[in-house]
């Protein structure tokens, strides 16, 4: 259950700063402050909304599709479900305005203040942070394309890597944030395609 939590708390963080799942989400709602010209001006016509949830319908049946393929291997898997998400990432980025794309990316960086003000992060905390999850995001990938290792030996240096970003994650966040972090991961649902 632990790794789980680490791995799920790796994705939620990499899913916020990659912003698939907020630009999914966000796509369907319009733009709270209508004072902002690039906020207004971003707001999502009939037809984008029409084509985002048509995408994201899709990305979610081939998901579970994914997930549910019993010839495949938890690593690849994993391979096909990042595979999916930067493809329907791309895509909705297709559908957006440059002014729209950018709209969002402001959004995207609002929403990472906020909860690093939630938190209470300090500047240097949120450096940290940000370090903390590329390089863990960076060492994931590395295993998981290292064709030499075995699955079993893919497995268990993910499984280091998780206990390794756990334990910099509770160094660098006091006992209070890390609980709010938690208890923030859990209501957001994990941010996951599917």
């Amino acid at each position: 259950m632990r790794g789980t939590w680490i791995k799920n708390t790796v994705l939620f963080v990499g899913m916020t700063l990659g912003a698939t799942a907020l630009l999914a989400q966000q796509a369907s709602v319009p733009a709270p402050d209508t004072t902002n010209q690039s906020v207004t001006s971003a707001k999502l016509t009939a037809e984008q909304k029409k084509q985002l949830g048509e995408l994201r319908a899709t990305a979610r049946d081939q998901a579970a599709i994914i997930r549910n393929d019993q010839t495949l291997t938890a690593d690849q898997k994993q391979a096909k479900l990042k595979e999916l998400r930067t493809s329907t990432h791309e895509q909705m980025k297709s559908v957006l305005t440059p002014e729209q794309q950018k709209t969002f990316a402001d959004r995207r960086e609002v929403g990472k203040n906020r909860m690093a003000a939630k938190l209470g992060l300090t500047e240097d905390q949120q450096g940290k942070l940000k370090a903390l999850f590329q390089s863990t995001h960076q060492q994931r990938e590395a295993v998981l394309k290292n064709a030499s290792l075995a699955n079993d030996q893919k497995q268990a240096q993910l499984a280091q890597i998780r206990q390794t970003t756990q334990t910099q994650l509770a160094t660098i966040l006091t006992p209070d944030q890390l609980e709010k972090f938690h208890q923030m991961h859990r209501r957001h649902g994990h941010a996951k395609l599917g």
